[in-house]
């Protein structure tokens, strides 16, 4: 375990102009505020590209991600070490007038606030978002919540679980005749997250610190989502039927589904186009089907019966050879099909590693390496960066507030001790 200065000097060490040299963002500065996974997952983002970061934090209830699946003989904290990187965590209590006195120092310094609150909630405790934007014309203020700002529901709780069966995604997340099954991820939260980030990045594109292009943002948790599902509820407008479960296949390809192989491993398979179906059903060693006007487009595929013909015609020749043997044949052969890999598959996987899509990073609190995935995507002249994984509560307090803010020790103690940070 590091000590108390040691990391005092690191977080200060990577507030440093260098730590952000060659960053697309680095001279934006964001403030997330937000709890949990969807919101704080657009800071995240933005942290990858460069921006500051400052992760405010009720000092006696912080983000419940830090709590989540943690490796106590470690105290390492795998939720908060992924989603909490590249952020420099400070405490503050918002129900004190002194906290929102720092509160409102922090935002005339900030170009992004991002926050998750129930519609309202800011208003409630003497900051809402008006006033914000009086004190700051060019603060972009960045809201998730369940079902959006305006509307009939604004007000209801909304977590990712409910978005996603509010969307539409859950129904359609089942075996046909099956139980709705929900994702085993967030993925609601991070969906809008992603949505949030990029938005964030166009209203920048017309904002100055401190002077103009200020305005809110307002995503809901379910409407990402949706968006994505928009060709099934443009269909069901279209047809009047309700789209249907398909379990692992898609009501409007076929084949496209997982194969069990004999050494009980499972590959996932699409291939809808065609010329590369004909290829596949000759490789199984079925070329009578290619003659079959049952299959010849993928409208006839499609159609109940004649995609349960496919898949077991599929699934009777992967099932008798191995998962390695199904997959280089099928690629020898330009046939779309991929193992479906574990954690532990992905963690020897020779193309992670030579993608680096997996990142090796110390722990500055405890010295403990840590593998997680690296930066999404791949920018050649500006690429992301994970500087450091989620630091402990409140570790940023004395870099921030006398760093930035220019606090004195005096004045932060005090506040520490009447319970403000």
């Amino acid at each position: 375990m590091k000590s108390k200065q040691q990391l005092r000097r690191f977080i200060a060490d990577q507030r440093l102009p260098d730590k952000f040299a060659g960053l697309p963002l680095k001279d934006i500065r964001v403030m997330d505020m937000a709890t949990v996974m969807a919101a704080p997952y657009a800071a995240t983002l933005l942290g990858d590209y460069g921006a500051e970061v400052i992760k405010v934090e009720n000092p006696s209830n912080p983000d419940a991600t830090r709590g989540w699946g943690v490796f106590e003989d470690l105290d390492i904290h795998p939720f908060w070490a992924v989603v909490g990187r590249n952020k420099f965590p400070v405490t503050l209590n918002l129900r004190t007038d002194e906290g929102r006195r720092i509160f409102l120092d922090l935002i005339k310094t900030t170009d992004v606030l991002i926050e998750n609150m129930r519609p309202g909630a800011m208003e409630k405790i003497g900051i809402g978002k008006e006033d914000l934007l009086k004190q700051n014309p060019g603060l972009i203020i960045g809201t998730v919540s369940g079902y959006g700002q305006t509307g009939p529901y604004a007000e209801r709780p909304g977590f990712g679980t409910l978005a996603e069966g509010f969307s539409g995604f859950t129904y359609l997340n089942a075996q046909p005749d099956g139980p709705p099954t929900n994702a085993p991820l967030a993925l609601a939260d991070f969906i809008a997250g992603i949505h949030l980030a990029f938005a964030v990045m166009i209203a920048l594109r017309t904002q100055q610190r401190g002077k103009s292009g200020g305005q809110v943002i307002d995503i809901s948790l379910y409407e990402p989502l949706f968006g994505m599902l928009g060709s099934d509820f443009l269909s069901c407008q279209l047809s009047g039927e309700v789209p249907q479960p398909k379990g692992n296949e898609l009501s409007y390809v076929a084949p496209r589904n997982n194969y069990k192989t004999k050494d009980d491993r499972w590959v996932t398979l699409s291939c809808a186009a065609q010329k590369p179906f004909e290829r596949l059903i000759e490789c199984i060693g079925r070329p009578e089907m290619n003659a079959d006007p049952r299959f010849k487009t993928n409208e006839e595929r499609i159609k109940e019966g004649n995609r349960q013909i496919i898949n077991r015609a599929i699934q009777g020749w992967v099932g008798n050879k191995n998962m390695k043997e199904v997959i280089e044949t099928c690629w020898r052969l330009g046939i779309t099909i991929g193992p479906i890999a574990n954690m532990k598959d992905i963690a020897e996987d020779s193309h992670y590693q030579k993608r680096d899509s997996i990142i090796e990073i110390e722990d500055p609190a405890t010295g403990v390496l840590l593998k997680m995935p690296n930066v999404a995507f791949k920018m050649l002249a500006t690429p992301g960066k994970i500087r450091f994984p989620g630091l402990p509560l409140g570790s940023a307090n004395e870099v921030i507030y006398k760093d930035l803010l220019g606090y004195s020790d005096e004045k932060i103690e005090n506040y520490k001790t009447a319970g403000v940070i």
